[in-house]
């Protein structure tokens, strides 16, 4: 399944939520602009913006608002990865140069909050109230949970209920956010605007446990960024948390000594590698995954069916299938 194939019936929406950034970020500062240029050199998925817009028309409406919301939300997925790669001190995003390895950590700090100020600048001009304090309460959401998972770097002992309420806060948040507002902008009644949030939820959760397991399985060429770049960064994500779970004794305390090792070698990774294979780590964090995606279509199929409700499971199939 390719991603275009499913949004293609939206394109046009999308290429407008894309003029709408461009505008929004334009600036007379050459230096802030060059920056800008830079990063739309290398778009993302647009997720967030597609499952806003298609939340909205299986609710019957496309207001114009829903292009000004769909920036705003991608707004805020970009300043979000522009903290996170400093953070990380990560040097590849989207297979270029990340704005920190090009710029410097403090002029990126800084461009981080131009994104994340000029998002809300663009919400406040436009989106009635109710949306608006839904996406404010949101960004608080994503910053806790970034925070969390901060916190708990290099954190051996991270229970796997620990990081499902890392990453609901840090990724899953924005996607329901995103069908939530959508749906709300478009007029959509309580119980359809509940069901697409458990929907995004749920699509939310399995998208950021897919990413998680690409580390380990992805190709770089396809991934865009170095393959087990979390491990080196003492991230623990669910296929480490579910074989330190399950191994015996001495592979454990094995595998929390080379956790934290600030450098890890080939034969470190090679050797994790086997360990994930035999517990069938992978296989289980798939497995969950594929768990919030069904929750999240049981969601869509409690609703009226349409067409737009197929663009919808068919964008919660893409993002278990997908590869990069």
């Amino acid at each position: 399944m390719i991603l275009t194939e499913i949004t293609a019936p939206i394109q046009k929406d999308l290429n407008r939520v894309e003029q709408a950034i461009a505008q929004t970020l334009k600036t007379d500062n050459l230096f802030i602009q060059q920056m800008v240029d830079y990063l739309s050199h290398s778009t993302g998925k647009r997720i967030r913006p597609a499952l806003a817009i298609l939340s909205a028309k299986y609710c019957g409406n496309l207001p114009d608002e829903a292009i000004t919301l769909g920036a705003a939300l991608e707004m805020i997925h970009v300043a979000t990865l522009i903290h996170d790669d400093i953070i990380d001190n990560s040097a590849v995003r989207r297979k270029q140069k990340t704005l920190n390895f090009k710029w410097g950590n403090e002029i990126s700090v800084l461009m981080g909050d131009y994104v994340f100020a000029s998002s809300f600048f663009l919400m406040a001009k436009v989106l009635p109230k109710p949306v608006l304090s839904t996406l404010a309460d949101t960004t608080n959401i994503i910053c806790r949970g970034e925070i969390s998972e901060t916190f708990n770097r290099f954190n051996v002992d991270m229970a796997e209920k620990q990081y499902l309420e890392v990453i609901k806060e840090k990724t899953a948040s924005l996607f329901a956010a995103s069908c939530q507002t959508g749906a709300m902008l478009a007029e959509g009644d309580d119980l359809t605007i509940n069901r697409l949030y458990r929907f995004g939820m749920g699509v939310g959760m399995a998208f950021q446990i897919i990413d998680d397991t690409l580390d380990f399985t992805g190709k770089e060429s396809r991934v865009g960024k170095p393959v087990m770049s979390d491990l080196r960064e003492g991230k623990l994500t669910l296929p480490v948390i579910h074989c330190l779970d399950n191994c015996i004794a001495a592979e454990k305390k094995r595998l929390k000594k080379m956790i934290l090792k600030k450098v890890k070698t080939g034969g470190d990774l090679k050797w994790l590698m086997t360990l994930l294979k035999k517990y069938k780590s992978v296989e289980y964090s798939l497995n969950k995954a594929k768990f919030f995606v069904e929750d999240a279509k049981t969601a869509l199929y409690q609703l009226n069916g349409n067409r737009d409700k197929n663009d919808l499971l068919q964008f919660a199939d893409f993002l278990i299938d997908r590869d990069f």
